[in-house]
């Protein structure tokens, strides 16, 4: 495979060539995440939310940067890729808000006098995979990862192939912020790593 091309659609540019992920490349991200997922589930939600706090405080803080990649690879002009930051914040902002009470145990019938309760409780499914678009990279991405990571799960990662530097931005940003490499992976390449995942 020759390595791909990001191209900057408005002028042709290639902006960085990157190597895709193989079959080899994805079933070792995967036995990894597996392995990973445990921990990161058992990391105290407060911990979980508080990682997601430092990214959104990374994203605050490196907003121009992150928009000018977006606008050089996808094209959108660098207005539009401003306000795409900036509304990924509240998104941001309702997960953390909503996680305690969705994630809860939830008690449905209790009998005392039979020694009874059923309770529903959440449990993540494990490892998620994410193949994302193109146009609007951090709402898509970010409305799947972010509430996965919460719940506990890993992620392996696919952005669009159309927006693979911002994918690789916002893997970089979890993982400063804390989220572990296993834990959120970020694959790159086109439909044949899709298929793969």
């Amino acid at each position: 495979h020759p390595p791909m091309r990001v191209v900057n659609p408005a002028s042709g540019e290639v902006l960085r060539e990157i190597v895709e992920a193989d079959g080899a490349t994805i079933a070792e991200a995967c036995a990894r995440a597996q392995r990973a997922q445990p921990a990161w589930a058992a990391t105290p939600l407060a911990d979980r939310q508080a990682a997601l706090r430092r990214f959104r405080s990374l994203v605050v803080a490196q907003t121009e940067a992150l928009a000018r990649t977006l606008t050089l690879e996808v094209g959108k002009p660098i207005t539009q890729s401003r306000n795409e930051l900036a509304g990924v914040l509240p998104r941001v902002d309702f997960f953390l808000a909503e996680v305690d009470a969705v994630l809860a145990d939830r008690v449905v019938f209790e009998s005392p006098a039979d020694r009874l309760e059923e309770r529903i409780q959440h449990a993540p499914l494990g490892v998620v995979a994410n193949i994302s678009a193109w146009n609007y990279p951090w709402f898509v991405g970010c409305n799947v990862i972010l509430p996965a990571l919460l719940a506990g799960n890993a992620v392996l990662y696919k952005p669009s192939e159309y927006a693979t530097l911002t994918g690789q931005e916002i893997a970089r940003l979890l993982h400063a912020a804390g989220v572990p490499r296993e834990v959120m992976v970020c694959l790159v390449g086109a439909a044949e790593v899709g298929a793969a995942l």
